[in-house]
């Protein structure tokens, strides 16, 4: 577990490395998918949410743990206090979610 807490709309993400040409969840990734700066990885920490004009905070649909899929140069990288490295990405710049079994 990490000690960096995301603010507002972003979550904290590790990334994985797409090896694979099909997902445990039967996703088939094509070459150029895998070519591409398409980015895999698992929400580590979901931030508290986006607040709304009226000031209501509207929290993240995700959970920690699920395997998501972000561009590359929507991530921001970060390290924590022992060196891990994490990236930061707004959800609503996620292409998606694997489905769980």
């Amino acid at each position: 577990m990490t000690n960096i807490l995301p603010l507002g709309g972003l979550i904290l993400v590790k990334k994985i490395e797409v090896t694979e040409k099909v997902t445990p969840t039967g996703l088939i990734m094509t070459a150029s998918t895998l070519e591409s700066d398409l980015q895999r990885g698992e929400v580590i920490v979901v931030g508290p949410g986006e607040r709304d004009q009226y000031g209501t905070t509207h929290p993240i649909p995700l959970d920690v743990g699920d395997i998501v899929y972000y561009s590359d140069n929507h991530g921001t990288e970060v390290k924590d206090s022992v060196g891990e490295k994490y990236e930061f990405v707004n959800w609503r710049n996620l292409f998606g979610r694997e489905q769980r079994a």
